[in-house]
């Protein structure tokens, strides 16, 4: 054995076998045989020592040499290791990170792109948790869980990473992040552009991922709150002084306390095991019933009927039962318990917060560490509103060392503590026979015991709450857990042979009436059946103890021990019953048997020492904390003075960077002032031109005036010509009526004319094309036909001969056709390029004509693609005054034709039509349209779309502005006809003005 402990241990030392797994972690390397689980240091170091000093024969001598040699590797080598991972664990946030930035806490990372594929059924698979969660460890991130995110078609190519809750956590978190950030696969690099991208992206997630639409969003808000680094911070001193004041009290009481309340009130020694809730009561309450169910909840918590406390340092809730029970530290389980009850959260049911309200209540009153034990006692009636007897009291102490139980039939006379633990006992049954007035009366009465007789006991018979132990020989090897045996039970023969005898239950309700308290009573059992014995099962504590005494010194009493039942071979009648001890533990019986399958040998010294030793562990685990908490405030301080310093260097670069854009700016402003000095000083020469052109019209003006007092001496002479000449005018105008109605008739029959002749050419051309298929069809069929004749006929056949000459004279004939029909159908091609092209020359000569034409009319010339400085001048005038709204308006009209003539900006996006046409529309969604509706208006918006929709249609590959012939009363392109009607009006309105003309004259 020792060999092979030396030769495990050197296996550890040279790390052929791995025992840590992270900085706080750890495995047991040699269990392999059941999953591993992780442990904690401490928590590690005692499974070794315990494993490696068990006596139990299930552990072979091979386990418990490999587990000695742990438990020494961890005792002298990975101390100074785990001591300095403590020390690093408490270190302060990062540096270099935004302290008013909101942060979802707990710290959570978020992976996207995760490969998926599609299943049988159609539902989309991936990357399991596990397998990410393993691949962040060997990284060196350190996470507490992986959970991808699941949709309903499956896996959603998304994963949330858990961290740790405290700064080493987000330290992880922050490393991570870092790590992805320098691949250049972080959250910028995600949304960066809408190119495929390969391989797995993370960040940790922000304010803007809790807040997302997405099921990121959904996840987090569900799971999740959003808080800041000195929230958090504030949390943290909070819990110091907490832990400040709590060590303070136990300094205060530690050498007041005597050994029985220290075992029973210290959170380091009362195992349980942890309990989930069935049932709940008050499933429908309200709001407004909140309080009521709370004081109910607390009840149940004081009476124990929930259990909170796993183990010495770890904690349950026991109101979360949907998912599997997380182990909490003390102020971890507080933090959680305040967390849930004052949620705002519409999925926290009236139900959970009241149940979370109670929990609190009950860990900062009654499961504060060492502190119930200096509360007061009150010395209220725990009795009122229980059922009295007819006068009203119920007699309880009978003298001054006895006592009765009011509430049971049989008037029994108990001691204090016997009749303390049958009142706990029948309160806290859950036999079905109990009815619940028995058990609150029960309880009522434990209550009472407990806080209002304790005072006259005490002074009445100080001796009596001493040391439980007393009389005990604390060297004798007793089995631990403490185990009672009783024999002789009861059995019979059943129909099919096998022997059968008395419930466990009935047993351990038997013993509970006479206040000896067991957990359970297991009957034993061969292969004949029951065996006629039974084990007793108490608690694991001292009071446990003290009840197993309890029940051996009562069958002693009744001469039913173990000497009486192996003092001779008589018959014996009734039960017998002792504590089982290590000779029971060693006998080959089924006594033995089970004994060595569920428990060990242990001294009362030696639990008595492990004791010792887990208060002073506790006492000098909490005195590292308090001290690691001091170096860590001490840390922050400085890492805060950094951070000023850093942010003071940020204030002078934006301050650098403020100078810089002002610069710029004045830039743009002093090239769009010399801009605007130009244009006015170009409509300063127009004003002048026009100034000049002024007083020349003047100048004609005064030459007309001399004109018209000669042209008025001979208007006498032509008043004589102009009366004969009426009857020529009115000839005259009948006869331009009558031309301009032949004009629009001549208009009509031209454009009708043009559109049957293109008509025509079309049907023509279908025709032809018909044609010449079918001559194409005939030559195949004539050439099918003769090489069929060929091969049926021979050459000298003068029938099949002529056949021959007759099928080529009419192939010839045939291709003779086709050429002329497609010479033809070229003839017609090329004229009807010709008319479309002098069509789209006389359009082009007509827009060149009309852009001379100054007129109001319903047909003109519009510049296509060209933009309109009013929106922007009118929106300019909102901010700046008239000069500076001009100004303004040039400037940002002019950066956006900039923009308009960029080949490479293309603000749009495809939208699906009924059937499979696409259609091309403007992007909402586009950043610079975005930013100048919400900058400009929605005037400016629609000015510079429907520029933008211009250029589009119009001019797409050139990107400037054209000219196209428009009609501005319909809106919309106007054809070539509306045109030449549009200059034909035109003239006859100058032929009428030039008779009117001629007429006055």
């Amino acid at each position: 054995m020792g060999k092979y402990e030396d030769r495990c241990y050197e296996t550890l030392k040279k790390g052929r076998c791995i025992v840590k797994v992270s900085d706080k972690t750890y495995i047991c390397p040699y269990c392999p045989l059941k999953k591993k689980q992780y442990y904690r240091y401490e928590d590690l170091l005692q499974h070794a020592s315990g494993v490696g000093d068990s006596s139990s024969a299930k552990r072979r001598p091979i386990v418990k040499a490999s587990h000695r040699a742990l438990a020494k590797y961890l005792k002298k080598n990975h101390v100074p290791l785990v001591s300095s991972s403590k020390l690093s664990a408490q270190e302060d946030t990062p540096s270099g990170h935004d302290d008013d930035e909101k942060i979802v806490w707990p710290w959570t990372g978020i992976v996207v792109n995760i490969p998926i594929r599609k299943s049988e059924n159609g539902q989309s698979v991936g990357k399991s948790g596990s397998k990410l969660k393993d691949e962040l460890i060997r990284r060196g991130f350190n996470p507490i869980t992986v959970h991808p995110l699941r949709n309903y078609h499956g896996h959603s190519g998304t994963a949330v990473v858990e961290f740790q809750k405290d700064w080493q956590g987000l330290h992880h978190a922050l490393s991570f992040e870092n790590a992805y950030k320098a691949d250049h696969h972080g959250k910028k690099d995600w949304s960066a552009n809408t190119e495929v991208k390969y391989g797995l992206y993370a960040w940790v997630a922000r304010a803007d991922d809790y807040k997302s639409s997405s099921i990121i969003g959904e996840h987090l808000c569900q799971t999740r709150d959003l808080k800041t680094i000195p929230k958090l911070m504030e949390e943290e001193a909070r819990k110091q002084d907490r832990l400040v004041s709590y060590l303070t009290n136990i300094t205060g009481t530690k050498n007041k306390i005597d050994l029985y309340t220290a075992v029973q009130k210290c959170p380091c020694f009362n195992v349980s095991l942890p309990m989930d809730i069935s049932t709940i009561d008050g499933s429908n309450i309200t709001e407004s019933e909140m309080g009521m169910y709370v004081d109910r909840s607390y009840e149940k918590l004081k009476n124990g009927k929930y259990i909170v406390k796993v183990s010495g340092e770890t904690y349950s809730c026991p109101f979360c039962p949907q998912k599997k029970k997380p182990n909490y530290r003390y102020m971890d389980l507080v933090q959680h318990a305040s967390a849930v009850a004052n949620s705002s959260s519409a999925r926290r049911t009236p139900i959970v917060k009241a149940n979370h309200l109670a929990l609190s209540k009950y860990l900062e009153k009654d499961l504060a560490p060492l502190v119930s034990s200096l509360k007061p006692v009150t010395q209220e009636d725990p009795l009122s509103g229980c059922d009295h007897d007819e006068n009203g009291k119920h007699i309880v102490k009978a003298s001054d060392e006895t006592y009765t139980c009011p509430y049971c039939p049989e008037k029994k006379i108990y001691r204090y503590l016997d009749l303390v633990q049958h009142a706990s006992g029948v309160g806290n049954s859950s036999s079905a026979r109990r009815t619940p007035i028995m058990k609150a009366n029960h309880l009522a009465l434990a209550k009472y015991l407990e806080k209002g007789l304790v005072p006259l006991v005490s002074s009445l018979k100080p001796a009596a709450q001493e040391d439980p132990l007393s009389g005990c020989d604390h060297d004798e090897k007793i089995v631990w857990p403490w185990t009672g045996i009783v024999v002789n039970i009861p059995t019979r023969k059943s129909e099919d042979g096998r022997t059968v005898g008395e419930s466990g239950s009935r047993l351990r309700d038997e013993l509970i009436r006479r206040g000896f308290n067991p957990i359970r009573v297991r009957p034993l059992w061969n292969n004949c059946g029951h065996s006629g014995i039974a084990v007793v099962e108490f608690r694991k504590d001292w009071s446990g103890l003290h009840n197993a005494l309890s029940f051996e010194n009562a069958y002693e009493a009744d001469h039913r021990g173990k000497k009486d039942w192996g003092a001779n071979n008589d018959v014996k009648y009734g039960l017998y019953a002792w504590i089982a001890r290590a000779d029971d533990h060693k006998s080959s019986s089924i006594i033995g048997e089970h004994l060595r399958k569920t428990s060990d040998i242990k001294t009362i010294s030696k639990l008595m020492e492990e004791e010792a030793r887990k208060q002073d562990r506790l006492v000098s685990y909490l005195t590292s904390i308090l001290e690691t908490k001091n170096k860590h405030l001490k840390e922050m301080e400085a890492m805060c003075t950094v951070t000023s310093e850093s942010l003071k260097v940020l204030m002078e670069e934006k301050d650098n960077l403020l100078q810089a854009y002002n610069k710029e700016i004045n830039k743009t402003q002093q090239s769009a002032r010399l801009h605007y000095q130009k244009v006015f000083s170009d409509h300063e020469k127009v004003k002048s031109q026009l100034e000049s052109h002024r007083k020349d019209l003047e100048l004609r003006e005064v030459e007309l005036e001399k004109r018209e007092a000669l042209i008025e001496r001979e208007r006498k002479k032509l008043a004589e010509e102009l009366e004969e000449n009426v009857v020529q005018n009115s000839a005259l105008r009948l006869a331009a009526l009558e031309q301009k109605r032949a004009d629009e008739n001549l208009m009509k029959l031209a454009e009708d004319q043009k559109k049957e002749e293109l008509h025509n050419r079309i049907i023509q051309l279908e025709k032809q094309l018909a044609q010449k298929q079918a001559l194409e069809l005939e030559i195949e069929q004539l050439r099918g036909s003769m090489n069929v004749i060929r091969e049926l006929g021979d050459e000298d056949d003068d029938i099949v001969l002529t056949i021959i000459e007759a099928s080529f004279k009419e192939l010839r004939e045939k291709e003779r056709e086709l050429e002329d029909l497609e010479a033809l159908n070229q003839t017609l091609i090329v004229s009807e390029r010709k008319s479309n092209n002098e069509l789209q020359e006389a359009r082009k000569e007509l827009i060149n004509g009309l852009k001379e034409i100054s007129s109001c009319a319903n047909i003109g010339v519009k510049r296509m693609g060209e933009l309109d400085n009013k929106p922007f001048l009118e929106a300019m005038k909102r901010r700046y005054n008239e000069e500076l709204a001009e100004e303004r308006a040039v400037e940002l009209c002019s950066l956006w034709e900039e923009y308009l003539k960029d080949p490479n900006w293309h603000p749009f996006k495809r939208i699906k039509l009924e059937g499979e046409e696409y259609q091309e529309v403007i992007d909402d969604e586009d950043e610079k349209l975005k930013d100048l509706k919400d900058e400009m208006g929605n005037e400016v918006y629609k000015s510079v779309t429907s520029v933008i929709n211009e250029i589009n249609e119009y001019n797409p590959s050139g990107r400037y502005a054209t000219s196209e012939l428009w009609n501005y009363g319909e809106g919309r392109r106007a054809s070539l006809q509306e045109g030449v009607e549009f200059l034909l009006n035109l003239w006859n309105a100058h032929q009428r003005q030039t008779r009117n003309d001629l007429r006055r004259y």
